[in-house]
C-alpha cells in the first residue's frame, strides 16, 4: 500500500507495476488502466517541466471533476511542485484572493464548464493583453503568475490549450523527469488546500507527502482492496474527494468511477451497473442516496461500506434509515478536517449501528 518512503508522484508508477491492465479510472464512457493512467500522468509531468514549473512552484487547479484533474494531481507532485486546488464555486473575487494569497505561478482552468464561463472570470482579473499567444502572463496585479493553461481542446486568443500544453512536453526526456521525481521528499509541500467549512473565507492549508500515512490508516479501517469499486462524486478540490478517490485507487488498486458532480440517482445507477462497493459523503449525500433508492429501488447488493460524517443529532435518523434502505451498506462514522489529513476519528466495520449513527468514531492512530 505504502512503504513510508514513496512520495505521491511516484505512486502511479508503483500502481502500474502492480496492477497493470486493471481499470484504475472510469469517467463517463472512458476508461484508463493503471498503466495508461501512469503514462498520461508522465505526459502531463513532462509538459509541466517544459512549461517551466520548478520545484516548489504553485500550480493552481480550478477545475471540476474530470480525468485531467487527477493527471495534474500526480504530475504536479511528481515534479516537486505544489498543487493549489480551488473550489469551482468560487467566482472572480474569490479567485483574486487565492491567486494573491498563494502566489501561484501557474493557473489551470476551464474555458467553460456547464453554464459557467471560467475564462471570462479569469479575464476580469488578467486581460488578454496581459497574456501572449502561449499563455505567458505579465500582470502587475498578480506578479507571481506566469502561465495560463486552459483544459480544453478549443483555441482561445492568448492562452495555451491542453493539447498545446501536452505537445510542449515532448521535448523532455524520461531521465529528466526521473531525476525530478527522485528529488522530491516526503517533507515537501504537496498541496495548499483552501478550506474553512462554513465559518468565513477559506484559509490555505499546507500538507506534505506524509499525508499518505493518514491515508493508510483510513484504508485499513475501510478494508479497501483492489476488488473495490469506488463511486466518487465528491469534489476533488475537497480533501474528502481527494483521499477517497484518486489516493485510495492509486494506493490499493481499486477502480474509481469518477462523476463530474453529485447526482444521487446517477450514483446509484452506477453502483448497479459497475458493481460499486463504496460511496462516501456527508449527511446531505446520504439523505439524497436514501431518497433516490426509495424511488429507484436499484440493485445495491454490491455496496460494502462508506465514510459518512455522523455523530450530530441531525444525522442519527438518516444513518439508521440508510442501513435499511441501502443495505448491505455499512457506514463508517468519522470526524476530520483538511488540517489533519481528512480524519482524526473513525468508527469501523465492526461498529454497532448505534456507534455508526450516534458517534464520530474512535481516535485514529
Amino acid at each position: 500500500m505504502w512503504d513510508q518512503k514513496t512520495t505521491v508522484g511516484l505512486l502511479p508508477r508503483r500502481a502500474a507495476a502492480q496492477f497493470g491492465d486493471r481499470i484504475a479510472l472510469q469517467y463517463e464512457q472512458r476508461h484508463w488502466t493503471f498503466s495508461e493512467l501512469d503514462a498520461d500522468i508522465d505526459r502531463v509531468a513532462k509538459a509541466l517541466i517544459a512549461l517551466g514549473v520548478k520545484p516548489g512552484d504553485k500550480c493552481m487547479v480550478w477545475l471540476n471533476n474530470q480525468p485531467e484533474w487527477i493527471h495534474l494531481l500526480f504530475a504536479i507532485a511528481k515534479v516537486g511542485a505544489v498543487q493549489v486546488p480551488v473550489n469551482t464555486r468560487f467566482r472572480a473575487d474569490d479567485l483574486d484572493y487565492v491567486l494573491r494569497q498563494s502566489d501561484s505561478e501557474f493557473l489551470f482552468t476551464h474555458d467553460t464548464s456547464g453554464p459557467i464561463d471560467y475564462l471570462s472570470m479569469v479575464r476580469e482579473l488578467v486581460s488578454t493583453e496581459e497574456t501572449n499567444r502561449l499563455g505567458f502572463v505579465t500582470s502587475e496585479r498578480f506578479p507571481a503568475l506566469e502561465h495560463l493553461v486552459l483544459v480544453t481542446t478549443a483555441h482561445h486568443d492568448n492562452a495555451l490549450n491542453w493539447e498545446q500544453f501536452l505537445d510542449a512536453g515532448q521535448v523532455v526526456e524520461d531521465d529528466e523527469l526521473t531525476e525530478r521525481a527522485a528529488a522530491v521528499c516526503l517533507d515537501d509541500t504537496l498541496f495548499i488546500m483552501y478550506t474553512s467549512g462554513t465559518t468565513g473565507f477559506p484559509k490555505g492549508v499546507m500538507r506534505n507527502h506524509h499525508l499518505l500515512r493518514n491515508q493508510v490508516d483510513r484504508l485499513q479501517v475501510l478494508e479497501t482492496t483492489a476488488d473495490d469499486v469506488v463511486i466518487n462524486y465528491l469534489p476533488l478540490f475537497h480533501i474528502f474527494g481527494y483521499v477517497d478517490g484518486p489516493l485510495s485507487s492509486i494506493m490499493t488498486g481499486n477502480k474509481q468511477v469518477l462523476m463530474n458532480q453529485f447526482d444521487a440517482e446517477q450514483a446509484l445507477t452506477l453502483v448497479e451497473q459497475e458493481g460499486g462497493t463504496q460511496v462516501q459523503g456527508f449527511e446531505a449525500h446520504l439523505n439524497d442516496l436514501v431518497i433516490a433508492q426509495q424511488k429507484l429501488a436499484v440493485d445495491v447488493s454490491t455496496l460494502r461500506c462508506g465514510v459518512f460524517a455522523a455523530g450530530m443529532q441531525s444525522a442519527v435518523e438518516i444513518t439508521r434509515t440508510a442501513h435499511e434502505v441501502l443495505a448491505p451498506l455499512r457506514t463508517i462514522s468519522a470526524y476530520g478536517m483538511t488540517e489533519i489529513g481528512a480524519n482524526c476519528a473513525l468508527s469501523n466495520l465492526g461498529s454497532t449501528l448505534e456507534q455508526a449513527a450516534e458517534t464520530s468514531g474512535k481516535p485514529a492512530p
